[in-house]
């Protein structure tokens, strides 16, 4: 899959500690970031010589994990349209869906993504290297993940809880969710319904995945609602001139 080019381009990565499992969910606002390459991070994960780990070399592989998300394959294979062509959703009910239509997501061992639901859609995961574990919830159990809009994303809403390590002094409605745990090998799809909550993590050293999010009707009326969502959240933090203003906002906003 991997040209030279491709190996050399630059990705955002984040990176956080993979040590002790928090008690809170790791937002990205509590992560740190480079810009890497593909070659670097496999050097990185690999344990090749540090010269070759480039941006990597600042972060012990054992402490610490990286992924990179968001990637559509439309810009990062645009010179090889065969590769966009071998991704086809249309054997899940989506004609006419692919690789133009999909985005590339990887991550090191222990990476992983907080427990939330997106706003819009459904989604189609496919597993491409690697292992993925995940963590659904149905729409029914939002009331014991106890939603939260800090940090803001546009349509995503997180979950205060760490679901694989839960505060249940703080959070005790969580014991009353019904989990659904999926581990995801290479070459199987999960599709995720609108709504499910969903925690992923990274089992394996390295983890390639690629997703599919399909729109529905129902996301006209949630775009009206983010939009005020975002309106709300952008005129309090704009009055709140303490310090705590870096974590009201994802990275990616």
């Amino acid at each position: 899959m991997w040209s030279r080019s491709h190996a050399v381009s630059s990705f955002f990565f984040v990176v956080a500690w993979a040590g002790t499992l928090p008690a809170q969910p790791q937002y990205e606002t509590h992560c740190e970031y480079i810009d890497g390459t593909i070659r670097q991070f496999r050097s990185w994960v690999c344990g090749e010589s540090l010269e070759l780990c480039g941006p990597f070399s600042q972060f012990d592989r054992v402490e610490f994990w990286a992924y990179a998300d968001y990637k559509y394959l439309a810009l990062l294979f645009e010179d090889r349209p065969e590769i966009l062509q071998d991704v086809l959703w249309e054997d899940f009910g989506f004609p006419g869906r692919g690789g133009r239509e999909s985005t590339l997501w990887v991550g090191s061992r222990g990476a992983n993504t907080p427990c939330h639901i997106d706003s819009y859609g459904c989604n189609l995961v496919l597993q491409v290297e690697g292992r993925k574990r995940w963590h659904l919830f149905p729409p029914e159990d939002s009331n014991h993940l106890y939603p939260t809009r800090i940090p803001y994303e546009e349509s995503s809403i997180y979950s205060r809880v760490n679901v694989v390590n839960p505060d249940q002094s703080r959070y005790p409605s969580f014991s009353k969710a019904h989990p659904h745990v999926v581990t995801l090998h290479p070459g199987q799809v999960l599709f995720v319904p609108r709504h499910w909550w969903h925690y992923v993590e990274s089992v394996d050293d390295i983890t390639v995945s690629v997703n599919s999010w399909i729109e529905l009707d129902s996301d006209h009326e949630a775009r009206v609602e983010e939009a005020i969502t975002r309106m709300v959240v952008c005129t309090f933090k704009s009055a709140d001139h303490s310090d705590r203003t870096d974590n009201w906002l994802n990275p990616t906003e």
